[in-house]
């Protein structure tokens, strides 16, 4: 089969497709032919580290999350067929096939495609996480999401409207993408390349009660600024750079939580449960519509190089899928 690797380079990981063996399901996993998959933004951030004179940098299979059908049963595997429609987060999924522990697998909504499908899991799971654990949002509370197109930016908006939020505002340096993120169900948008833009969020909401953050850097500290007291600000990525100057008196005045989310510290174990909890609080959203996934457009498997390229522009509203 096909599968696209990172691979340590002079100037940092680049993408390699190589043929592979179908790998066979151990006990309690599935075998599943990949229908569809996505990028992510942190492949591209990971990338400059991976530079061949860094003795840890290492070759491995890329891609997190897929959509297809159960091609292979494991052993002690309960509760799903060959055939079955099924998405979920994983590794090694750029690839025509990939290998999941069945706990990982979620039934795909009858009224999705396996491409739309596949523009789940990762970043639903993701936002529901920072919204509902970390942030422990309660209904008529107000939320920020930075970055509102991006992948989990598009997902956090449509979760804390359907929580019940009492102003969902969405951040962009693009007024184009405004419209979409409206239609999403963005109560107002904020365009963060205008001035006191924190005065703005103030306005609308008396202060912002959560913040969930797609950018870091410099944009932390008006997110800061605009947040009531009581406030949570949960970092998800950081686009904007990892390093924020901050007030900490405004952080202990207003009694701000500042909160961080990441997979790459969970055990499978916990990674399984984020996902668990999603399927629980929000997958019926998708079945009557009041959900949906948004994919900006799709590229073919072998064009993989390509689709990052796009990424990198910043155009896309949503997730850019990969289809095999």
């Amino acid at each position: 089969m096909r599968q696209w690797w990172v691979v340590p380079g002079e100037l940092g990981g680049f993408s390699e497709l190589r043929s592979v063996a179908i790998p066979d399901p151990g006990p309690g996993e599935v075998l599943v032919a990949v229908a569809a998959t996505t990028i992510n933004r942190g492949e591209l951030i990971g990338r400059p580290r991976l530079v061949s004179t860094n003795p840890n940098a290492r070759p491995a299979p890329s891609g997190i999350e897929f959509a297809g059908t159960v091609s292979v049963v494991g052993v002690d595997v309960d509760g799903w067929s060959v055939g079955d429609r099924v998405m979920g987060r994983g590794s090694a999924c750029h690839a025509d096939h990939v290998v999941v522990s069945e706990r990982a697998l979620i039934a795909v909504p009858a009224g999705l495609s396996l491409v739309d499908a596949a523009a789940i899991p990762n970043v639903f799971v993701t936002a529901h996480d920072a919204i509902v654990t970390a942030a422990r949002f309660e209904p008529g509370e107000s939320v920020l999401v930075t970055a509102g197109s991006s992948g989990v930016g598009t997902a956090a908006i449509q979760i804390a409207r359907y929580l019940g939020a009492s102003k969902v505002i969405a951040t962009t340096t693009s007024p184009k993408k405004a419209l979409a993120l409206l239609q999403l169900g963005a109560s107002d948008v904020i365009d963060t390349n205008g001035d006191d833009w924190s005065t703005a969020v103030r306005d609308l909401t008396g202060g912002v009660n959560v913040v969930i953050d797609q950018v870091g850097g410099e944009l932390a500290r008006p997110c800061l600024a605009a947040m009531a007291t009581g406030g949570r600000f949960v970092t998800v990525g950081r686009n904007g750079g990892n390093e924020a100057t901050i007030d900490l008196d405004r952080v202990a005045l207003k009694r701000l939580s500042i909160l961080g989310v990441t997979f790459r510290t969970r055990t499978p174990k916990e990674a399984l449960a984020c996902s668990e909890r999603f399927v629980e609080d929000l997958l019926a959203g998708f079945d009557d519509g009041s959900l949906r996934p948004v994919v900006d457009t799709t590229f073919a498997l072998e064009n993989l190089p390509a689709a990052h390229e796009y990424m990198a522009s910043d155009r896309q509203v949503g997730k850019i899928v990969i289809v095999t």
